[in-house]
């Protein structure tokens, strides 16, 4: 009766897993149906994703994008029209700044009492040091742009980017998708690239 009642235990605990992997699964490819700019010069980028997301989360993935070249950031979900427009994405970068830091130190003092005698004691001391702090920098969010699934940009350098997306919960509608018996939904977040312009004259 014991190892009946851990078996079932075991297969409960496993559930979760299965449903997501399954979800995982059925997600997959899903960037390939997102609308492209193919005839604005736009070619998919390898660092596109697709997957599997449960309602109210948040995910966060890295790009790598070259100076000089342009680039279109869009997420999707086709298989859940009800997110059409709603799919909230941010992009930011961690950036090193230098800041001064003042610590107070005690230092020895010396001087002479009124018998002559050398004195000792401790007196504050200001000191500097610059450091490096790592900030967080938000570069773009499309709830400040009309909700824009899309954003078109060019970097005048070589950076690490962060594109965070947030799949809205389902305000007590059922999912359209086919992930039956789940609350995960199929987003791509697609990244293109295309040679900026270089402005300027050039010989």
């Amino acid at each position: 009766m014991k190892r009946i009642n851990l078996l079932v235990i075991i297969f409960l605990m496993l559930i979760p897993s299965v449903d997501f992997a399954q979800g995982q699964r059925e997600c997959y490819n899903t960037v390939s149906f997102c609308d492209t700019k193919r005839k604005e010069g736009f070619t998919k980028n390898m660092q596109s994703l697709s997957g599997a997301f449960e309602q109210g989360d948040t995910s966060v993935v890295q790009i790598i994008v070259y100076k000089n070249m342009e680039y279109r950031v869009s997420v999707c979900s086709p298989s859940n029209p009800e997110y059409e427009g709603k799919l909230q994405f941010k992009i930011s970068e961690d950036v090193n700044k230098g800041v001064w830091k003042e610590t107070t130190i005690f230092v020895d003092s010396t001087y002479e009492d009124e018998n002559y005698d050398t004195q000792t004691v401790k007196v504050p001391k200001i000191q500097r040091k610059r450091v490096y702090e790592t900030n967080e920098e938000l570069r773009y969010d499309n709830a400040d742009d009309e909700m824009s699934q899309d954003f078109i940009f060019r970097s005048n350098k070589t950076r690490k980017l962060k594109v965070k997306v947030y799949v809205p919960s389902a305000e007590g509608e059922e999912m359209s998708s086919g992930l039956s018996g789940s609350n995960y939904a199929c987003v791509g977040i697609l990244i293109e690239h295309q040679p900026g312009v270089i402005t300027g004259f050039s010989r």
